[in-house]
């Protein structure tokens, strides 16, 4: 389940302020899940401050471009090892999150602020995990303006196997299989980039 909300406020006669706070809902019911947070908790967006509730034996692992790192919750040291507790789940990004044999699923509440204005998302050459930058479901290409390059790959975790859509360029210039990928709020995709470039979007809440 996935819930957003806004909030906008007024601080003088006629001016507003644009700061837009909302929540993402998740339940996770498979072993494996691959997931985003599209908001900025202002905090630095720690796993180990999100996470809060989460039963004990839960793993949450992030890519790197090459290996995983991995964060571990238990009941005699908490998160660790201690070497990983920086590790970020920020808007743009993604981590699987391993969910206890003995748990019917976990439940995640991300509080924060909608990004707006010009947003930028690094993407690097090969393989990497990302996701849009704001919680809306969409086209990766028409909604969220991911401009792929011949040869771009998309992989969408089920919960237990990817499917994948390339991108094809002339006389093609589309994706395939059609239709396009298509993103929903908290969900991170792997992306194996043909090029170097900027994931950009210009997003604002009327």
């Amino acid at each position: 389940m996935v819930g957003v909300a806004g909030i906008a406020s007024s601080f003088a006669q006629n001016v507003y302020s644009v700061n837009v706070v909302g929540y993402i809902n998740l339940t996770l019911t498979n072993n494996f899940s691959l997931i985003a947070n599209q908001l900025d908790n202002g905090q630095g967006n720690l796993v180990t401050n999100m996470f809060t509730g989460v039963p004990f034996n839960t793993f949450v692992y992030k890519f790197d471009g090459v290996s995983y790192a991995s964060l571990s919750l238990s009941p005699a040291t908490g998160w660790s090892p201690a070497a990983n507790r920086g590790m970020t789940l920020a808007p743009g990004e993604g981590v699987f999150v391993r969910k206890p044999a003995a748990a019917a699923s976990i439940n995640l509440t991300f509080v924060g602020e909608v990004m707006q204005g010009d947003l930028v998302n690094p993407v690097v050459l090969g393989f990497e995990i990302y996701s849009a930058m704001v919680p809306q479901q969409g086209g990766i290409t028409t909604v969220h303006n991911y401009t792929p390059a011949p040869g771009d790959f998309v992989y969408k975790w089920s919960g237990t196997s990817y499917s994948s859509k390339q991108y094809r360029g002339a006389p093609f210039n589309a994706w395939s299989p059609a239709p396009e990928p298509v993103l929903d709020v908290g969900e991170a995709v792997f992306i194996r980039s043909a090029t170097v470039k900027n994931w950009t979007r210009t997003f604002n809440v009327n």
